[in-house]
Parts: C-alpha cells; sequence; structure tokens
C-alpha cells in the first residue's frame, strides 16, 4: 500500500522510530489477510463497500454483501477500510460478549428446527382459581453426611432397626396382596408407646406397548400423552406409565383392628386394602430410552386450588427462564451443572393447558447424555403443535 494512501497516524506507525534505525514492518496486509478479508484491492475504476450489517438493522452476518460502485484512488480505498473497521469491531464485540446480549431479549431463535424465545423466569398458571406452575420456595440442597457413627451408637443401631423393619414391610406388602389391589400400611413398636409412619403401597400400572397403554388410559379416565412427532435418532419407547393415587388417606387410628403380621423384635405391620373408589388416577408418562439415556415426557392433572399446584424442585445451581413456543410459554430448567445433587432431571421443560388444568412436561435425567436444550424444545414443539 503506497505511503500517499495512508492517514497520519497509519504513516507513524509504518515509518516507526527512525532514529533507531530500525527496519520498517509492513503489517497491513498479513493482518487483513488472517481476518480473511484479502491483501489485494479491486481495480481502479471499481469501489467495493462490505456491507456489515443486513438491511433491517440485525446482527454482523459472517457472510458478506459486496457491492460496487464507480469511486477513484483514495476516496475507493479509504473507505473500504473504515467499513471493515465496522465491521471487524461489531464481530469483535459479539465474541467478546459470547452471544449473552441475546439474553431475555425476546429474539427469536432458531434450535433444532424449531424457531423459541427466550424469557424472564415467570409462573405459569394452571388453574382457573390461581393455581400456578412455579419454582418450590427454597432449594434443594445436598446432603452433607455427618462422621460415621460408632458401631455401638445407640441410636445409629435404632435408625438401623426401623430401616431394616420399614423394608421388611414393604416386600410382605408385594407378597399380601393380589394384583390390582392398593393399600395404606403402618408399621408400629409394640413396646413403645409412638405413632407409626403411615405408608402408601401403590406400584405403578406399566405397559411395553403405545396400544395398551392407551386403552387402560381411556378405562381410567387419566390425562393421554401423545407420542411426539419427533424424538431424537436412536431414541424408542421403552415404558409407559400410570401412577395412581389415593382419594383420601386414612390416619394410623383408622387402620387398628386390620390386617396384621408380627415383623419380629417389637415390631409390626398393620394394613388396609384401600377400595377401587377412592383411588384416582392423574398422572402417566412415556419413557424414550437410548442406552441408559431416557427422555421422560409426563401429563398429570391437577386439582383446581389457589397454591402451588405444582412446585419445580430446583437447586442453587439450577438456571431457569421462560421460553416461548408458537405463542405458548413454557418453563425452561436447566441442572446440568449440579454434580452434588439429581433433581432427576438435568433439562426439563413444563408447560400447561389451564382450560384441562393440565400439566405436560419433558425431562432429560442426569445421566450422561448427548441431548441439548434443543433437542427438548424440539420434542416439546412438536407435541404443542
Amino acid at each position: 500500500m503506497a505511503k500517499s494512501e495512508l492517514t497520519p497516524e497509519e504513516r507513524f506507525l509504518k515509518d516507526g522510530d527512525r532514529s533507531a534505525n530500525y527496519i520498517s514492518v509492513d503489517v497491513h496486509d498479513p493482518v487483513m489477510k488472517a481476518l480473511g478479508l484479502g491483501g489485494t484491492l479491486p481495480a481502479d475504476e471499481e469501489q467495493t463497500t462490505v456491507q456489515t450489517l443486513p438491511p433491517n438493522g440485525g446482527a454482523p452476518n459472517i457472510m458478506r454483501r459486496v457491492e460496487t460502485e464507480a469511486g477513484t484512488g483514495r476516496k475507493r480505498k479509504r473507505i473500504l477500510r473504515i467499513r471493515v473497521q465496522g465491521w471487524v469491531a461489531a464481530l469483535l464485540v459479539v465474541v467478546l460478549l459470547g452471544g449473552g446480549y441475546t439474553q431475555y431479549s425476546g429474539e427469536v431463535r432458531q434450535g433444532a428446527g424449531a424457531q423459541y424465545k427466550v424469557l424472564p423466569y415467570k409462573p405459569l398458571p394452571v388453574t382457573a382459581s390461581g393455581g400456578m406452575i412455579e419454582k418450590a420456595k427454597e432449594p434443594l440442597m445436598p446432603y452433607t453426611p455427618q462422621a460415621q457413627p460408632g458401631i455401638e451408637d445407640e441410636a445409629y443401631q435404632e435408625s438401623k432397626l426401623y430401616s431394616q423393619k420399614y423394608s421388611k414391610g414393604h416386600e410382605l406388602m408385594k407378597e399380601l396382596l393380589l394384583p390390582g389391589e392398593y393399600a395404606t400400611y403402618v408399621i408400629a413398636r409394640e413396646d413403645r408407646q409412638e405413632e407409626g409412619s403411615l405408608n402408601m403401597y401403590l406400584p405403578p400400572l406399566t405397559f411395553k406397548e403405545y396400544a395398551a397403554y392407551k386403552t387402560s388410559v381411556e378405562k381410567h379416565n387419566i390425562p393421554l400423552v401423545k407420542q411426539p412427532a419427533y424424538m431424537p435418532e436412536g431414541y424408542v419407547l421403552d415404558e409407559a406409565i400410570i401412577k395412581p393415587s389415593f382419594l383420601k388417606v386414612p390416619d394410623e387410628k383408622q387402620l387398628e383392628g386390620g390386617n396384621e403380621r408380627d415383623l419380629g423384635d417389637n415390631f409390626r405391620l398393620i394394613w388396609r386394602v384401600e377400595k377401587a373408589e377412592n383411588l384416582v388416577y392423574q398422572y402417566s408418562s412415556l419413557i424414550y430410552k437410548k442406552g441408559e439415556t431416557q427422555v421422560r415426557i409426563g401429563v398429570s392433572r391437577v386439582d383446581d386450588n389457589s397454591g402451588p399446584a405444582y412446585p419445580l424442585p430446583w437447586s442453587e445451581k439450577t438456571k431457569v427462564e421462560n421460553v416461548e413456543i408458537g405463542g405458548k410459554q413454557l418453563i425452561y430448567l436447566d441442572d446440568s451443572s449440579n454434580t452434588e445433587l439429581d433433581l432427576g432431571y438435568k433439562y426439563k421443560l413444563v408447560w400447561s393447558d389451564p382450560e384441562a388444568q393440565i400439566i405436560y412436561s419433558v425431562a432429560v435425567g442426569q445421566e450422561n447424555s448427548e441431548l441439548t436444550k434443543d433437542d427438548i424444545i424440539l420434542i416439546a414443539a412438536s407435541m404443542i403443535n
């Protein structure tokens, strides 16, 4: 590049400090080539301008639009230098910000083929009377184990004995009840005047075929999980689940005089088989698997109440935000950075149908998974649209 075509500042940098007799080095062209802008200018009869922003004023585009205009000599090259400098400056800002400038901007993004907006977190209504899907009031904290007690520690031995009896009682319920029976039970200690802990035996209904699951859904009037139109490659339906619950739960005194079984060491099991009228089916899910990685798609019906209809578990490391897909808002939770506590999900999307009082969710487990935020957004989008 001729010296006459340089600005005073550029000429100073090019000449350097002549007093030390250093050899001057022209770095302009190598730098331009390193930026991918080339070192050769077009012929004098044409002027090339680099369009740094699209016409609508959006973000800089990596592809450059080249326009030719009539122009001559110094003016032509000066315009090129100014436009290039502007493009490089804009690109540098984007790199330094790491894309963070778009957070909560409401900008439409393209993820895995689905357009969505990222918005600040806010609870979502799920019932007409004000029931909401929202974060639980307090974050879950990892359990910090205390020093291992000695083998002679009385409290430790007592806790271990109770744990063994509760485990034995649960296994007995599996043996004593017939298929399709559900029960409430208490494990009480006869040599102490203390209340036992009430437990519920509610094994889920499981299905390997979607057709069988759908038939049971219709029988029990349960919200149906429709198979998503999109699922990442390699993931297949592994299991469908329906979980029952009790409309009313009895207290311990209501179980007295019922069925009993001795568990040894002054522990006894007391249980009552619950009637079919006391059963309600409000939750079902589909589990898709690829190896050990699971994608869980769930649907549940909620009661019409004014409290938190669906509190979302979270930790201090959970990122929570809203996502809008086709005008529908969802809550997105990212717990991928949490290595101390398993909340049951790595990524999770939750949304509602307030008119039907139904909550939908898509979750990826904490196990190693190649799935991303865009993957579960596309799964949800294929169910919403």
